[in-house]
């Protein structure tokens, strides 16, 4: 394995919300920054192991994280928006149909995952159809920029199914929808979106006879 390799293998990491945190020093930096960061690491880690205070680490961590977090976002900036339109609910909430959209990155086993970063950084702007009856057993999660043991344990406290069925029952909205929406919220190619999976929820959900969404982000 040469250098270059081993450097994209070991800034890869595994897949998880605190190792991301580095993610764009490989996604949004060149080999040579790679090497300055994983040089000022390594003795970062050992002078704290030395002193018995992980502060100074954290710090380094930190600082490299927001330099990224500046390349990344100058490069996924929004497209300028034009004026929203209005869409006043036009009757009351307890005879709504309402569907749930969120941003946590849930997915039913027999679909695909998102791609939580992809190749370029470039995350994921598609969408998954998540119909309500799904054993919530069946429903999976996947996203590196928030804590997911919450939603492994409980997918109502990101995406709740199970709190808007049971407000259907009790009157407070007229029906949840059939049919549920997920995206995976790390997405650094808003124009992709606007342009063509938002606007792909949107028509299912007039299809569908929705009057109001309820957005659930992370």
């Amino acid at each position: 394995m040469d250098t270059k390799e081993l450097l994209q293998k070991i800034l890869a990491g595994p897949a998880t919300a605190a190792f991301s945190r580095i993610r764009y020093v490989r996604s949004q930096m060149s080999e040579e920054e790679q090497a300055q960061f994983l040089g000022k690491l390594y003795i970062a880690a050992v002078d704290a192991r030395e002193a018995g205070n992980l502060d100074a680490l954290a710090d380094l961590i930190e600082e490299w994280e927001a330099k990224g977090v500046a390349l990344a976002g100058a490069r996924a900036r929004a497209p300028e928006l034009g004026p929203t339109p209005w869409a006043p609910l036009r009757l009351p909430i307890r005879r709504a149909k309402i569907a749930l959209v969120t941003t946590g990155g849930f997915y039913l086993d027999s679909q695909p995952s998102y791609e939580t970063d992809g190749p370029e950084g470039l995350g994921d702007w598609s969408f998954r159809a998540i119909p309500r009856d799904t054993p919530r057993d069946k429903i999976k999660v996947v996203h590196l920029h928030y804590d997911l043991s919450g939603p492994r344990e409980d997918i109502n406290c990101v995406f709740p199914l199970d709190r808007f069925a049971e407000m259907e029952r009790e009157g407070a909205i007229g029906r949840l929808a059939e049919t549920n929406y997920s995206f995976m919220g790390f997405i650094q190619r808003p124009d992709m979106l606007m342009a063509e999976t938002a606007p792909q929820v949107a028509r299912l959900l007039k299809d569908d006879g929705v009057d109001a969404v309820f957005l659930t982000s992370t």
